[in-house]
């Protein structure tokens, strides 16, 4: 009984060990800081416009993929997974989605403080 529970357990860990094998969702490229709205040109301030919203889809595809690679990992543990293993995946996937989310709101964030000021010149 206990030679099963290990083996198991062994069979689990190769899988969350094995799990960067499996990932083939890329982090989204940040994109440069936007310019000073204060002396920036409306062609700048646009084109960082452009990156923000880009950097915001590719973070939403990130996302989704991290959600399909999620399910593949949880498949790839099968029956056998006892539920701290389920759980230590959920997080881990959980921990980049939310990575990207944040950098997204920073980003936009930084992008709409150079906005009003360049709406404000």
């Amino acid at each position: 009984m206990k030679s099963a529970k290990k083996l198991c357990m062994v069979a689990a860990l190769s899988v969350l060990g094995a799990a960067p094998a499996l990932a083939n969702c890329a982090y989204p490229k940040k994109p440069s800081d936007p310019p000073n709205g204060a002396k920036a040109t409306q062609e700048e301030m646009v084109a960082a416009m452009k990156a923000t919203r880009q950097f915001d889809a590719d973070a939403k595809a990130y996302q989704a993929c991290l959600d399909s690679e999620t399910e593949t990992m949880l498949n790839a543990l099968g029956d056998k997974a006892t539920p701290e293993d389920i759980k230590r995946v959920k997080d881990k996937q959980a921990l980049k989605a939310n990575t990207a989310y944040e950098e997204a709101a920073k980003i936009a964030e930084a992008f709409n403080v150079q906005l009003r000021a360049f709406k404000s010149k």
